[in-house]
Order: structure tokens, then sequence, then C-alpha cells
């Protein structure tokens, strides 16, 4: 269900600003969904109110402060110069609450290999990596310094059973 995996890859990357260990910088993403999985997850972003996190109605708070803004504007632009995308988002914004509010950056033409995909950005930064299927899929969620946690989302009890044997992933 397209639906149920954009909306978890929306709440993993950009829940807490994308702020926790945990956070999916990384969606990988089989061709055969690709197109319609961008493109449904950048109107779910685009439908996100970035605001002060204790006004009703806000889905994605600021960053932490001035120096947490800059790397994740920094890594932004490692992410253009890597030849990566910027399919929507990743705007510097202001709000009547003071604050450090970045929309949230989702990246598309991303490789495993880009630093966006391979470091810790700790803010609301994506990238979408396109895979040929599942078994590049699993070898590219495996190709990971960190490796805290992972997911899948699929219809097919056969992978998600073997994911979930197989991804080399605390959580």
């Amino acid at each position: 269900d397209l639906t149920v995996a954009v909306e978890a890859a929306v709440n993993s990357a950009f829940f807490s600003t994308g702020q926790r260990c945990t956070a999916s910088s990384r969606i990988i993403v089989t061709e055969g969904i690709h197109d319609r999985f961008v493109a449904a997850m950048g109107e779910r972003i685009k439908g996100l109110v970035v605001d002060d996190a204790l006004k009703p109605g806000t889905h994605i708070g600021p960053v932490v402060d001035q120096s947490q803004l800059n790397q994740d504007t920094d890594y932004i632009a490692i992410g253009k110069q890597e030849g990566a995308k910027l399919a929507f988002g990743g705007e510097v914004i202001s709000r009547d609450t003071p604050g450090f509010y970045l929309q949230p950056a989702l990246f598309t033409e991303a490789t495993n290999e880009m630093r966006i995909s391979r470091e810790e950005i700790f803010g609301p930064v994506a990238a979408v990596i396109r895979v040929k299927d599942y078994d590049e899929a699993l070898a590219v969620a495996n190709d990971t310094p960190f490796g805290l946690s992972s997911g899948i989302a699929t219809t097919s009890l056969k992978h998600a059973t073997h994911f979930k044997r197989n991804a080399e992933a605390g959580m």
C-alpha cells in the first residue's frame, strides 16, 4: 500500500524534525514504484506544517539551534554538489515564533555512496535511493556504518520475513 509506505517514510524521516539517531535519512525504493512513491511523498511533504512545535496543527518544529540549521543546510548543499536532486523542500523559513525552521528536504537520484546517504545529518533531510529489486534493497540497507534501525514496507510476507532475519540493524 503506497499510502502506508509514504506515511511510514515521512514519519521515520521527519518525526522529531529528523533529530534522532534512528531517523531514516535513506529511503530505499524499488524502481517499480519509485516514481509514484516520490510523487506521493512530495505531496505529503508539501502538506506538512513547519512551525512552533507547541502550536496546534504543527507537524515539524524547528531544529535545535543555529549550528544544527547550518549543518542541515550544509548537507543540502553537499547533496546537490554530489549530484542528488533536491526534489522537495530544503528551504530555511521564518515563523512568528523565533526558531530555526527548515522545510523537510527530500532528495532523489541519490546513491548510497553519497555523504547524504552515509552520514548522520540529524535534521529533516532524507534521500531516496532507487534500487532494482528487493535483493538490491537489502544489500543497500545493510551497506551502512551505523545500522541503528531499518524497516520495510511490503505486501510480500516472504520479503518481510527475509528482511526481518537478514537486515543488519539494531531495531
